[in-house]
């Protein structure tokens, strides 16, 4: 990418390379997973992409510059937009949340059911919905995975993945464009896994749609980010502190209804809670929550971590990813699940 750079922009065209090394790594090892990891990163590659995006459009127009840099086609906007809001997704009402995993939940009950034989049917020996299990733990089930994935419908699924193939494209621009094409050291050894439920298989939290669906989903989703980004990525990357602290932010806000409404007492620590912080990680724009002195460049995050919690980067990391494991153990208790 050559372009003249300040210090603030050439570090947030790192942070941007480490998160499309991301999608580089997992694209490219794709086959040798038997999940549905890809689409569990949705969330994520829209945030990195969208973000990525608007980055390069805000540099086009400060700097006016005529670089033949790509850019969104007006489906691809829409697309990404669409898979980066998702990353909100625990930042709705409790209500709201129960109600987009509820009719996701009757909708895949209703596609399963009228593509299986009437005596199965009638019997309910049907799955309803499938689950990732990397290591015996859930890190992903195909009812969250739904609301990822834009304009998703049970009974196209073919045009599902042909709108998903076009509109990754500009995402392979993007990694070829920031020379992000070295993949990162997987751990070896971990057991990647599918299982259905529904049918002859119950689930673990019971085969009618309930609260403990929404736990579960929100359990899934932990899970992922610690299995299955900060173990099996085994090199250290800014991108793990950046998914893992969006996650606990969102989880923070959610938390105090989720107790309300289940007479629960789950509990995190909101010691590293911060709005600014979390535009950082959200953004690319380094621009605007540091000044060019405040750039440190011998730490992953450039300074970020200095600025708003008087510590260096490790540290940060180790406390959320801390903070989210303990809530995950909290969760795996009361659904009686297994858990680290």
């Amino acid at each position: 990418m050559n372009i003249m750079l300040n210090r603030r922009q050439r570090a947030a065209v790192q942070l941007m390379k480490n998160d499309l090394r991301f999608i580089y790594t997992i694209t490219k090892n794709s086959a040798e997973m038997q999940s549905n990891y890809i689409v569990s990163s949705f969330p994520y590659i829209g945030l990195i992409i969208d973000g990525v995006e608007d980055w390069i459009k805000a540099y086009s127009n400060s700097e006016k510059v005529n670089y033949e840099l790509p850019m969104f086609t007006e489906n691809e906007r829409l697309y990404y937009e669409s898979m980066r809001s998702s990353i909100k997704m625990w930042d709705n009402t409790y209500d709201t949340i129960y109600k987009k995993l509820e009719q996701l939940y009757i909708e895949s009950d209703l596609h399963f059911s009228g593509v299986c034989k009437p005596i199965a049917k009638s019997l309910h020996l049907y799955d309803i919905f499938g689950v990732d299990i990397v290591d015996g733990l859930y890190c992903g089930n195909t009812i969250l995975n739904s609301l990822y994935v834009p304009q998703f419908r049970f009974s196209k699924i073919d045009t599902n993945k042909k709108l998903a193939k076009a509109c990754s494209i500009i995402g392979g621009k993007y990694i070829s464009l920031f020379a992000a094409t070295k993949s990162y050291t997987l751990k070896k050894g971990m057991h990647f896994a599918m299982a259905d439920f529904g049918g002859l298989i119950k689930s673990p939290v019971g085969n009618a749609f309930s609260d403990k669906f929404v736990l579960f989903s929100l359990l899934c989703q932990i899970n992922f980010i610690l299995k299955c980004v900060d173990k099996y990525i085994a090199e250290e990357t800014t991108t793990k502190l950046r998914f893992s602290y969006l996650l606990y932010y969102y989880v923070l806000r959610i938390l105090p209804a989720v107790n309300q409404k289940m007479s629960l007492k789950l509990h995190m620590n909101n010691q590293w809670y911060n709005n600014n912080f979390r535009n950082a990680m959200a953004h690319y724009k380094l621009g605007v929550a540091l000044r060019e002195e405040e750039i440190v460049n011998t730490d992953p995050l450039y300074g970020l971590t200095q600025k708003f919690f008087d510590c260096d980067y490790i540290t940060i990391k180790r406390a959320v990813l801390y903070e989210l494991d303990s809530f995950s153990k909290q969760l795996s208790k009361y659904l009686r699940i297994r858990s680290n």
